[in-house]
């Protein structure tokens, strides 16, 4: 799946969607994308945005320090289930 947001230019960009995540503790749905590069540690760039039921504007940037911390922590897990899942079914 892929969506259009704005980059850190403000100008709209096409990312590939990698997962949507909802929070019980914020009751908040989280939309978490990549732009396909990699940085100079050859990481994928990975963002994360509370996702919105506005058509027009499908993702604005969690405001909050602590939240983003605990959204961004429990993505990663999941990522990293995924990632191991997927070992799993390369050597199978």
């Amino acid at each position: 799946m892929k969506i259009n947001a704005l980059d850190n230019n403000g100008k709209s960009k096409e990312y590939d969607v990698i997962l949507t995540y909802y929070s019980d503790e914020y009751n908040k749905n989280y939309i978490v994308y990549t732009d396909d590069v990699y940085n100079d540690k050859e990481e994928l760039n990975i963002y994360i945005n509370e996702y919105t039921d506005n058509p027009e504007v499908i993702s604005k940037p969690i405001q909050d320090k602590a939240e983003y911390t605990k959204v961004k922590t429990a993505v990663n897990e999941l990522l990293l289930i995924m990632k191991n899942e997927s070992d799993k079914l390369e050597t199978n």
